[in-house]
């Protein structure tokens, strides 16, 4: 199957040594990414042996030789303890860690992926401040190498939803520009961790700097990792999200089998026809709100909920894309919010989280909505009226409803105005 050039394509498949594990070395990947028309490569580090020395020099010289791109270094987590209790192993791993960041280096890629520690390791705030201290410290590390560490959200370590994600955000804003640290978006880990992907990418911001790409298949979690289009994952909107706050590779992390061509084949039917309309800018979220939605979003935010409710549902019903989604997630959201003043809990609980879920796959930004802020501020108050359960939530503040903003830039900035 004869494909399209797309190796300097903004969103383009590349591909991670792990999809050929265990069967192929690290060193050899280069070579067989080029013969399937993959130019861009992660380099999972499998061994100790391949932090350094001999096998980086192979890597390097077999990269140039086929033509490939060595996007980023993946460290394995086990050797990277940094929370141990025993010194010695905590210096040891530090070290190993460094050596990491200089094959990053010598093998010009950009990035370094870690998955961080186990989610047990930082259930306590202090542990969880000693991880954040880390990720700064390595994060400058990083800087003076001219590479950037991205921390991926993995079901079974410390990022593993939108919550952590936020809070580690939050953490890095005040680090420094010398400090180079972004995330890894892995929407497979999302799916099996039980969290929302597409709020896990609106958590992470502006610092999205590396994407992984495997299918989630909600009735059998015990098929992990599979290529993408054979589970449950949402992949037009997901890619859709993805291209609002990321451009580059999108490195393949399923294994790719014995007959990996007919694989890749399988997956370029389902992928590329979602990527080309991304690449030439055939967007659904491109433009400004049709005019039911407009004055629907003046009327949530002067506090008019049931009638913001009327005015977007006939834009609801006459829509029939994907962006009828969008629409119908504020309106749930306006509905869950006149719940919550009218004191229906349960009503206020399941129409907020709705339309929590359906803004979120339209973040950062949509029809110059800054829908990322808009699903944060919601989120926030639903956790308190949930706090709060039926026999308080007359305590609930309508001070804290959040206003609909407009988007600056695709990005969702905290001083952006109200859509009026």
């Amino acid at each position: 199957m004869s494909q399209p050039d797309r190796s300097t394509a903004a969103l383009r498949l590349g591909v991670s040594s792990g999809a050929f594990y265990p069967e192929v070395a690290t060193e050899d990947v280069p070579a067989l990414a080029a013969e399937l028309g993959l130019t861009d490569v992660e380099i999972m580090l499998q061994t100790a042996g391949e932090y350094g020395g001999a096998i980086v020099q192979r890597i390097r010289a077999n990269a140039r030789a086929s033509g490939c791109r060595i996007h980023s270094v993946h460290v394995w987590t086990d050797f990277h303890q940094l929370l141990s209790p025993y010194r010695r192993r905590v210096e040891e791993d530090q070290a190993l860690f460094r050596h990491a960041i200089a094959a990053a280096a010598e093998l010009e890629a950009g990035l370094i992926v870690w998955h961080g520690p186990r989610t047990a390791e930082v259930t306590q705030p202090r542990r969880w401040d000693r991880f954040a201290a880390s990720v700064v410290e390595l994060g400058a590390a990083c800087g003076e190498a001219g590479v950037t560490l991205t921390l991926e959200n993995v079901s079974r370590s410390a990022i593993r939803g939108a919550r952590e994600a936020a809070m580690l955000a939050t953490h890095l804003a005040d680090a420094g520009p010398k400090v180079r640290v972004g995330f890894t978006f892995d929407p497979f880990q999302a799916a099996e961790a039980g969290a929302n992907p597409f709020m896990v990418l609106a958590a992470m911001g502006n610092r999205v700097a590396n994407v992984h790409l495997s299918d989630y298949r909600e009735d059998d979690p015990g098929s992990r990792h599979l290529p993408p289009g054979e589970g449950d994952m949402p992949w037009p909107a997901l890619l859709r999200a993805i291209a609002a706050v990321y451009q580059g590779p999108l490195m393949l992390e399923c294994a790719l089998g014995a007959d990996r061509l007919a694989t890749l084949d399988r997956i370029r039917t389902v992928l590329d026809p979602l990527l080309a309309p991304l690449e030439h800018g055939h967007d659904p979220c491109a433009g400004t709100p049709p005019p039911g939605v407009l004055s629907g979003i003046a009327l949530f935010n002067e506090r008019q909920f049931y009638e913001c409710h009327e005015d977007i549902e006939h834009e609801w019903h006459a829509e029939r894309g994907e962006i009828r989604l969008l629409y119908q997630g504020i309106l749930q959201i306006g509905v869950g919010f006149h719940h919550a003043l009218g004191g229906n809990h349960r009503g206020a609980i399941l129409l907020l989280q709705d339309g929590i879920t359906k803004v979120s796959r339209f973040a950062p930004a949509c029809l110059d909505i800054d829908t990322a802020r808009l699903v944060r501020e919601s989120q926030a108050c639903l956790d308190v009226i949930r706090e709060l359960g039926p026999g308080r939530i007359a305590g609930f503040d309508p001070a804290t409803i959040p206003m609909i903003h407009q988007a600056d830039d695709h990005a969702a900035a905290p001083g952006g105005n109200a859509v009026s």
